[in-house]
């Protein structure tokens, strides 16, 4: 069973139907993790669903849907018309409140619905003949023992043709691979020091984290408990390669019909050399588009 949701009533229902979508000013955002989501997340997404999914009347499923701010654009710029987003943190509760500051929305669109998950739950059960799931940088954080068994549910939520969307980024092994960058800019400082040394490097750090790495859980931490809250994110990634997460997807009965593995530019460290692939040291981000 669902631990919480967040969907609009049948009163919320009759008021779109019979005012519209309440009027929006993207002119208003003035943070920088929201225009990141609102603008180039969502633009990511509708790109590589597009042609094939019509987002107009597509059923669709966003697996680790965080703060729900690129379901929200996929409504509002794409005409999107049902999206359901699960995730075990209620961080998609803000959005109300956030897309009002943000965009001067007065209401949500009934085109969202949000649900909080346990880890692991199976969603098959409850959602059926799905047209598209999409995951945005979260597959990085699914326990190993659950990556499969998660991919098989997913596949089994889909229809027959359905394609599933993922990104991941920043990948383990790539110079950020730590989402520690709000605190540390040295390239490959989490393979080439131990976790104490990580940790007494976020705890020295001082000013202020750049804008578009700040997502609105910070205020619910404090800037001391934050650099908890990701070092103990940092400690849980599974540390999936872009092949690994290739041959799950496999193995979970999917086939591909799109990869890129995005690359970066920089020299791997003497220290990492020999260590591990070039190929794996250099590869930040993963973009997969697979069907059922």
């Amino acid at each position: 069973m669902p631990l919480a949701q967040l969907k609009p009533n049948w009163r919320q229902r009759i008021l779109e139907r019979l005012r519209g979508v309440a009027p929006w000013n993207a002119a208003r955002i003035s943070d920088e993790w929201f225009r990141a989501h609102f603008t180039y997340a969502a633009d990511l997404v509708h790109a590589w669903l597009h042609p094939g999914v019509d987002l107009r009347s597509a059923r669709l499923l966003n697996f680790g849907c965080g703060d729900g701010i690129t379901d929200l654009a996929l409504v509002l710029r794409y005409g999107a018309t049902a999206i359901h987003g699960v995730d075990i943190r209620r961080e998609y509760a803000k959005l109300p409140r956030i897309a009002r500051e943000q965009l001067g929305l007065a209401r949500l669109p009934c085109a969202l619905s949000f649900e909080t998950i346990a880890p692991g739950a199976p969603l098959a059960g409850r959602h059926k003949d799905l047209d598209a799931v999409l995951s945005w940088s979260t597959f990085e954080h699914v326990q190993r023992a659950q990556l499969l068994p998660i991919l098989r549910d997913l596949h089994a939520c889909l229809r027959p043709g359905g394609v599933f969307f993922m990104q991941i980024e920043p990948l383990f092994y790539s110079p950020f691979g730590s989402h520690l960058r709000r605190y540390i800019e040295t390239p490959w400082q989490h393979l080439l020091v131990d976790e104490d040394a990580l940790w007494q490097a976020i705890q020295a750090h001082q000013g202020t984290l750049d804008a578009a790495e700040v997502d609105f859980g910070f205020a619910d931490f404090g800037a001391q408990g934050y650099k908890k809250f990701v070092f103990d994110e940092y400690l849980a990634l599974n540390r999936l390669t872009a092949d690994e997460l290739l041959d799950l997807a496999t193995q979970a009965g999917f086939s591909v019909l799109r990869e890129e593995r995005r690359m970066v530019d920089l020299p791997i460290p003497a220290a990492l050399q020999g260590r591990y692939p070039p190929e794996v040291l250099l590869n930040n981000e993963l973009l997969l588009l697979l069907q059922k």
